[in-house]
C-alpha cells in the first residue's frame, strides 16, 4: 500500500500481484466475507496493522467445496490513542450498503463492519439514504445546510454542492497529524498517488471528505455495445469519430433496433446529465478560457463553483453565446436516436440485457448489473464515446471523460457534519474515517474492486491477463488512457451547482426535445435558471464579497 511518494512503486508491483491473483479465479467482485482461518491478506509493502490481534469475521464462512481462493480479510486495529471508544454512530449511507454482496459498495460495508468489531463498545445504526441518484443528491445537500445529517455520511461522486466548509467538519488538522491506524508520519501521506483522492473535495485549502482511492486510471464511465445489434445493422467496427458514430446510429434506427439508451428521467437520469458535460466541454471553449482562472481561483484546467458562479454574472457563460446554443442544437441531434420513451422513466427491466437496444452508456460501479444479468445472452463489450472532432486515440482526437480522468481517483467517500462535533461524536466518527482509509484497509477495498487496482497506464491486457471476455468488456474504460489528461473541465449545471440541480436543466431540455418549447424559449429558460443557481450560491457565499466583482 502506498505509504508516500517514494513507495509508489512498490504499491503498484504488490498490486499486480493481488491482480493475477484474482483474475485466474475469474470476476474480482466481492461476494462475503471471507472464512475464518484465511487471516492473511496478499503480501504487500504496506505498513502493519496497528495491533495483531486476529480478524474476526461476522459474516459466514464459505462453503468447504468451493474452488475459489479466500478473500483477503478485513485489517483489525485498535487505535491505540483512542481504545476507549464508545457509542453509538448513526451513518447516513448510499443506499443499502449490505444489501448486494456484488456491488462495489458491499466493501465499505465490511469495512464499517470489522471497524465495529474492533469496538466492542461501539454501535453502528446505518440509515440507507434511498431514492433515485438525483434524489440522493438532493438529500444530502438540503440535509446538510438544515443541519438535520447523521453523524457520518457516506457518498459517492461529491460535487460542489454537497462540500460546504461552514457546515462539514474540517480535516486538514487531522491530515497533518499521524493516523493512529498507519505508520506513516501524517494521515496525508496515507492517500495513494499524492493523495488524488482528496483533490476534489479541498475547498479554500480545507479537507471536507476522505475517501478510498481507486488506484489504475479506469474512466468512471463508458458506452456498451450489444455486437450482435451492431453485425445485425451492417456495423463492422466500433466508432472512432463522431462522424462514424452518428453513421452506426443512423444505420441502427434503419434497422429498426433502438440506438442508444439515454433516459432523461428516473434513476439513470444522470446519464443524461453527464452527456451535457461531456457534449458541452468540446463546444464551449471560449466559455471555459475565458472563465478557468478567476477571482483568484488557479487555471488549472477545471471550472471550480467561484468560477462558474463569476461566469455567469460576468455573462461569459450565456444562453446567448453561440457554444451554448450549438450544445442545444447538438443534443437535439442526438435525441432522435435515444430509446423509445425516453422522456419518461424507464419501465421495469434493462433494456440492454435485454437485447433491446444497441448502446448504453454506464458508470463503472454499475458494471455488475450487466455482468451478473442472467438475460445477457449476447456478445458485448465497450468503447468510449468518441470526440466531437478528430479521431479517438489520436492527438486530434481528445476523448473527453466525465468524472475521473487522471492516474487514481476518489471513489467511496466520508464526510462529518460539524452537528456531529456539536453532539461529542467526533473522536467515534473520525476513528472511522482514518480506519476506512488507512493503508492497510485500502489495500483490502483495492483488493475487492473490480477489478482490482492496478498499476496507471496498464493496457487492458495486463489488467485482465488471458480474459479475453473482460478486456473487451472493460476496453472503454480504459482506453484511451487517462495519461492523456483527457477529464472533462466541469463548466456545466451539475458540477458547477450539484446534481440536484440538474432537474431543471434537464426539464429545459426534455421540453425542447418534445417541441413543447423552441430554441429561443429554451435558451431564455436555461438563462433564468443559470442565473437563479449563481445567485443562489452568492447568497449562501457572502465571504464571496461578489458584489465587488
Amino acid at each position: 500500500m502506498v505509504t508516500g511518494r517514494k513507495t509508489h512503486h512498490r504499491f503498484a508491483v504488490a498490486m499486480s500481484v493481488i491482480l493475477i491473483l484474482v483474475a485466474a479465479c475469474g470476476t474480482a467482485t466481492p461476494t462475503q466475507a471471507p472464512p475464518p482461518e484465511a487471516t492473511k491478506a496478499p503480501a504487500t509493502s504496506a505498513a502493519p496493522a496497528a495491533t495483531a490481534a486476529p480478524a474476526a469475521t461476522a459474516a459466514p464462512a464459505a462453503s468447504p467445496t468451493a474452488a475459489a481462493p479466500a478473500k483477503p480479510v478485513a485489517p483489525v486495529g485498535t487505535a491505540a490513542s483512542r481504545p476507549d471508544l464508545k457509542g453509538e454512530l448513526v451513518i447516513n449511507t448510499w443506499r443499502d450498503l449490505s444489501a448486494d454482496p456484488n456491488s462495489p459498495f458491499y466493501t465499505m460495508y465490511l469495512v464499517m463492519k470489522q471497524w465495529e468489531t474492533n469496538h466492542p463498545n461501539v454501535k453502528i445504526k446505518y440509515q440507507p439514504m434511498l431514492g433515485t441518484v438525483t434524489d440522493i443528491f438532493g438529500f444530502i445537500t438540503t440535509n446538510l445546510r438544515s443541519k438535520t445529517l447523521n453523524d457520518v455520511v457516506m457518498q459517492v461522486f461529491p460535487s460542489a454542492a454537497q462540500l460546504d466548509p461552514d457546515l462539514q467538519y474540517d480535516l486538514t488538522a487531522d491530515m497533518a497529524k499521524p493516523n493512529p491506524y498507519s505508520t506513516n508520519k501524517t494521515w496525508r501521506e496515507d492517500f495513494p498517488i499524492n493523495a488524488v483522492a482528496l483533490r476534489d473535495v479541498t475547498v479554500g485549502g480545507k479537507v471536507l471528505m476522505v475517501g478510498t482511492t481507486y488506484v489504475g486510471d479506469f474512466s468512471d464511465t463508458a458506452l456498451l455495445y450489444n455486437k450482435d445489434l451492431l453485425d445485425k445493422a451492417g456495423i463492422k467496427e466500433l466508432p472512432k469519430t463522431w462522424a462514424d458514430f452518428t453513421d452506426s446510429l443512423k444505420k441502427l434506427k434503419a434497422a429498426g433496433i433502438q440506438p442508444y439508451y439515454s433516459p432523461t428521467a428516473g434513476n439513470e437520469a444522470y446519464i443524461f446529465t453527464w452527456q451535457i458535460g461531456m457534449i458541452g466541454d468540446q463546444l464551449l471553449v471560449d466559455s471555459i478560457k475565458a472563465c478557468d482562472g478567476q477571482v483568484g481561483e488557479a487555471a488549472d484546467g477545471r471550472i471550480s463553483q467561484k468560477e462558474a458562479v463569476w461566469c455567469v454574472k460576468k455573462g461569459k457563460w450565456s444562453a446567448k453565446n453561440a457554444d451554448v446554443k450549438a450544445l442545444f442544437e447538438q443534443m437535439k441531434d442526438f435525441s432522435q436516436y435515444y430509446h423509445e420513451g425516453y422522456l419518461a422513466p424507464p419501465a421495469p427491466g434493462e433494456l440492454f440485457s435485454q437485447g433491446k437496444v444497441a448502446y448504453r452508456w454506464i458508470v463503472r460501479i454499475n458494471m455488475p448489473v450487466i455482468e451478473n444479468s442472467p438475460d445477457v445472452k449476447f456478445k458485448w463489450g465497450s468503447f468510449y464515446l468518441p470526440p466531437l472532432k478528430g479521431t479517438a486515440g489520436t492527438p486530434g482526437g481528445l476523448v473527453h471523460r466525465y468524472a475521473s480522468g487522471s492516474q487514481g481517483s476518489g471513489s467511496h467517500f466520508l464526510f462529518i457534519p460539524k452537528t456531529t462535533v456539536e453532539k461529542g461524536k467526533l473522536d467515534l466518527a473520525l476513528d472511522l474515517l482514518q480506519y476506512a482509509t488507512s493503508p492497510k484497509t485500502e489495500e483490502y477495498w483495492c483488493a475487492l474492486q473490480n477489478p482490482t487496482c492496478f498499476e496507471p497506464g496498464s493496457p487492458v491486457e495486463k489488467i485482465f491477463p488471458g480474459n479475453t471476455d473482460k478486456q473487451e468488456r472493460y476496453r472503454g474504460f480504459a482506453e484511451p488512457s487517462a495519461a492523456n489528461n483527457n477529464r472533462i473541465i466541469g463548466l456545466d449545471v451539475n458540477n458547477a451547482f450539484g446534481q440536484a440541480s440538474s432537474v431543471a436543466e434537464t426539464k429545459i431540455f426534455q421540453d425542447y426535445f418534445a417541441g413543447t418549447a423552441n430554441l429561443d424559449q429554451s435558451l431564455t429558460a436555461y438563462q433564468k435558471m443559470l442565473d437563479q443557481l449563481a445567485d443562489n450560491i452568492i447568497r449562501q457565499k457572502p465571504e464571496w464579497e461578489a458584489g465587488k466583482w
